[in-house]
């Protein structure tokens, strides 16, 4: 019979604050980065959509405020990790719904250009929500 010698590194070993700690700091950072993103396409859509009033302005519409409401999710999320983290989740899927009827050169990519940073965030936002679950 074999022993096994551990040097204390799994991280199945580890109690559940530290992940916890770790997937919070790991949501947040990512969210960062994709609030940055959003007021960036929330600028450039908001112009375009200004500038092109008469054509597809329906889609522009929405599309904005489907950013609009991902980036307040991501905003929220930070207090409340599961409702801006479902928030967040559910605009990128019609973010990408949207980006995938509006581009039709390249669908896909579009698709996720548009919807992978606020996709990404609120399910790591939703992770965290779910390991504080776990730890009460």
């Amino acid at each position: 019979m074999m022993t096994q010698v551990s040097n204390g590194n799994n991280p199945l070993n580890q109690p559940v604050s530290n992940r916890l700690n770790e997937t919070r700091f790991l949501a947040r950072s990512v969210s960062l980065l994709a609030l940055l993103t959003g007021f960036i396409y929330l600028r450039v859509i908001g112009l375009a959509s200004l500038a092109r009033a008469e054509q597809n302005w329906p889609e522009a519409i929405l599309l904005f405020a489907l950013v609009a409401a991902a980036t307040s999710g991501l905003i929220c999320a930070w207090r409340w990790e599961a409702v801006g983290g479902i928030v967040a989740s559910l605009c990128a899927a019609g973010i990408a719904l949207l980006a995938f009827h509006a581009f039709p050169d390249h669908p896909f990519f579009a698709a996720f250009a548009y919807s992978s940073p606020f996709l990404f965030s609120g399910l790591l936002f939703l992770a965290c929500w779910r390991r504080k679950q776990d730890k009460a």
